[in-house]
């Protein structure tokens, strides 16, 4: 028996992504929106420290 409401949730997401290819789609772009982001912050920060050290 599932005590918590988390653990629930992740379930039925599990079940909800083994079920439905266009959930799988869905978090599949967001999953690559988010990647796209996380480099985008990385260079970003690889400039600014860049920018620092040159003066």
């Amino acid at each position: 028996m599932i005590k918590s409401p988390i653990a629930a949730a992740l379930g039925a997401a599990v079940i909800l992504l083994a079920i439905s290819p266009q959930a799988r789609k869905t978090v599949r772009n967001w999953a690559v929106k988010a990647a796209e982001m996380a480099l985008d912050v990385t260079e970003q920060a690889k400039e600014a420290a860049a920018g620092l050290s040159k003066n």
